[in-house]
């Protein structure tokens, strides 16, 4: 008898592989999965290194999140991502995973992903907290450069 939290025909080390294949199409993102192909890591733009963890029936204990963690440091990452493909979180545990510093995905995030790598842009990620959101003002010349700009005049 099937879990009904799970959700049939997933393939977990296949939908990793999709995961990095979208990373590596956003800019200056390098992804790849693990030698164990049991996570994928993406290196960003600024440096920063992800987990990206997939759980095809609902984590709903703290042993998943102590695994996510645990992995985040063998493979020297500086965040993690759990993606739960069939969407649900209990609140008990979005409350232990943000404690843990675990992002939590669900399919619906993965759509911010194909967006990022369709425009070929960083924009959704950072919606997604994987980047800094960048500045939407632009930076003031410093007042030294202005002063000089303005001399012979």
């Amino acid at each position: 008898m099937q879990n009904s939290d799970a959700l049939p025909g997933v393939n977990p080390k296949g939908l990793l592989y999709y995961v990095a294949g979208l990373l590596n199409r956003c800019p200056h993102w390098v992804a790849a999965l693990t030698p164990d192909q049991g996570h994928a890591i993406a290196q960003s733009p600024t440096g920063q290194r992800y987990l990206f963890q997939l759980e095809v029936q609902a984590p709903s204990h703290e042993g998943v999140l102590h695994t996510v963690v645990a992995s985040k440091q063998t493979n020297q990452a500086d965040g993690a991502v759990l993606i739960a493909a069939n969407g649900h979180y209990s609140p008990q545990f979005m409350e232990l995973a943000g404690a843990a510093g675990v992002r939590l995905w669900t399919l619906e995030e993965l759509d911010y992903l194909v967006m990022a790598a369709a425009l070929e842009s960083n924009e959704p990620l950072a919606y997604l907290g994987l980047l800094p959101k960048p500045s939407k003002t632009t930076p003031a010349p410093h007042p030294e450069s202005a002063r000089q700009a303005n001399q012979g005049f």
